[in-house]
């Protein structure tokens, strides 16, 4: 009886000290806009050429909204993790496969989106 009460005691602290998931700041949100750059697409018959696009991001405390084109797709994110220079999100986007990932870089005021294969990676900047 003692050892499953001490057991429970030693159980107990470490329940208690679990993480709290990490929040992204509010001097983070707004819009953030920038281009992606032109590509070509690989059609399996032809080589398409992609013209670059003007793409943008609005952060939001809970959920994300990226506009490429006239295109608008909205989603939620996720700080996955907060390093000394940057957080890293994942994004989940409505109606879509593949997530996003976003740095949020915590100096310059800038992010930066990795593109899904073939499109390449784009940097974006807070629009003041």
């Amino acid at each position: 009886m003692i050892r499953k009460l001490l057991f429970c005691f030693c159980l107990l602290p470490l329940f208690l000290s679990a993480q709290k998931p990490i929040e992204l700041k509010k001097k983070f949100f707004g819009t953030y806009v920038g281009e992606i750059p032109a590509f070509q697409l690989d059609s399996g018959k032809d080589l398409l050429d992609v013209d670059q696009t003007i793409m943008k991001a609005v952060i939001e405390s809970n959920n994300i909204t990226f506009t490429i084109g006239n295109r608008a797709l909205n989603g939620t994110y996720e700080v996955l993790f907060e390093g000394k220079k940057y957080f890293l999100l994942d994004c989940v986007i409505e109606n879509q496969l593949a997530g996003e990932r976003i740095v949020v870089y915590k100096k310059g005021n800038k992010i930066s989106r990795d593109g899904l294969y073939p499109q390449p990676s784009a940097f974006l900047y807070l629009k003041k």
